[in-house]
C-alpha cells in the first residue's frame, strides 16, 4: 500500500486530444519487489499450516518450477488507486494550491485523487469524497 517506486504521467505531444504517456514503473525501486516476495512467502507459510492439511493440494501458482520474481512481474496488478499527478501544496513540485486552484491557470480547479500529495494506506474513495466536498464549499462560497 506504500510503494517506494514512482511512475509518471506525461503529455505525449502538443495535441490535447492525444492520450497521455503513462509509466507506472512498478518495480523501479527494488524494495517493492522484496515486499511482494515477502508477502508471497507469508501466503505460502499460511497455506502450509497444519490446520489446512485436510484441504491442501499442490501449490497452483507460481508452483515449484517458476521463478518467484518472474511470477510477481508477470501477474502484478495495480491496486488502482494512483494519486499525486497534480500534487496539492505550496512547494515548487505542487500543481494546485490548498484551495485546489491550478497554479498559473485562472478559474481551473482540480478535485480528484490526483491532488493527494502522498499515497494513503487506505482506499482513496473517502479521501476523494473529502476533496470533492471541499471543492464544492470553495466553489459555492465564491
Amino acid at each position: 500500500m506504500q510503494p517506494y517506486s514512482r511512475g509518471t504521467v506525461r503529455l505525449a505531444n502538443g495535441d490535447p486530444a492525444s492520450a497521455p504517456v503513462l509509466d507506472p514503473n512498478y518495480f523501479g525501486d527494488e524494495r517493492d519487489m522484496a515486499t511482494m516476495l515477502a508477502g508471497m512467502n507469508i501466503a505460502r507459510e499460511i497455506g502450509q499450516a497444519p490446520a489446512l492439511a485436510p484441504w491442501r493440494g499442490e501449490e497452483l501458482a507460481p508452483g515449484p518450477k517458476e521463478d518467484s520474481r518472474e511470477y510477481v512481474r508477470r501477474t502484478l496488478a495495480s491496486y488502482c488507486h494512483p494519486v499525486g499527478t497534480c500534487k496539492m501544496g505550496t512547494d515548487d513540485q505542487s500543481v494546485v494550491d490548498p484551495d485546489l486552484c491550478v497554479y498559473g491557470v485562472d478559474g481551473l480547479r482540480i478535485a480528484d485523487a490526483s491532488v493527494i500529495p502522498a499515497i494513503p494506506s487506505a482506499n482513496t474513495v473517502a479521501t476523494v469524497y473529502v476533496i470533492a466536498e471541499r471543492a464544492a464549499e470553495l466553489i459555492s462560497s465564491r
